[in-house]
């Protein structure tokens, strides 16, 4: 028989808040005090419940659409698909999750695809959150 991680309905009631207005205190009921978020806006990960949701809300904020689309649950882990949009340029993506003991996200590491549109979309986030803006180089560039 499979047996799956527990607190899914953590990760569902993360996509829910994610999909609302990403209230602070509501994401205080699902993150961790010391959540840390790996993500393909900067090099070094966001560590820390302010920093996360400081993060999750300045995307909230640019006139994204954020849809999460299904949530998967392994025997350690969840993660969810989603697609993200930013006016023209848009990304398919994975949200990796892990959670610790009290049920609460400590980890979160997204993954974005294709890698041209990604990089375009970091550069339209990045100033918001005081990271450098990428750039796309390729062969003879």
């Amino acid at each position: 028989m499979t047996t799956f991680a527990p607190h899914r309905s953590t990760v569902e009631s993360f996509v829910d808040i994610v999909h609302g207005s990403a209230d602070k205190d509501a994401l205080a009921g699902v993150l961790a005090d010391n959540v840390v978020l790996y993500s393909p806006l900067d090099n070094e990960p966001l560590t820390g419940f302010d920093a996360v949701v400081f993060a999750i809300q300045t995307v909230h904020g640019t006139s994204a659409k954020l849809i999460y689309s299904e949530v998967f649950s392994g025997e350690t882990h969840h993660a969810i698909a989603f697609r993200l949009d930013i006016g023209d340029t848009g990304v398919d993506g994975m949200d990796y999750i892990l959670l610790d003991e009290d049920g609460k996200i400590s980890e979160i590491t997204i993954f974005w695809r294709p890698l041209p549109s990604g990089v375009e979309l970091q550069a339209k986030l990045a100033p918001g959150l005081g990271m450098q803006p990428w750039e796309l180089r390729t062969n003879g560039e």
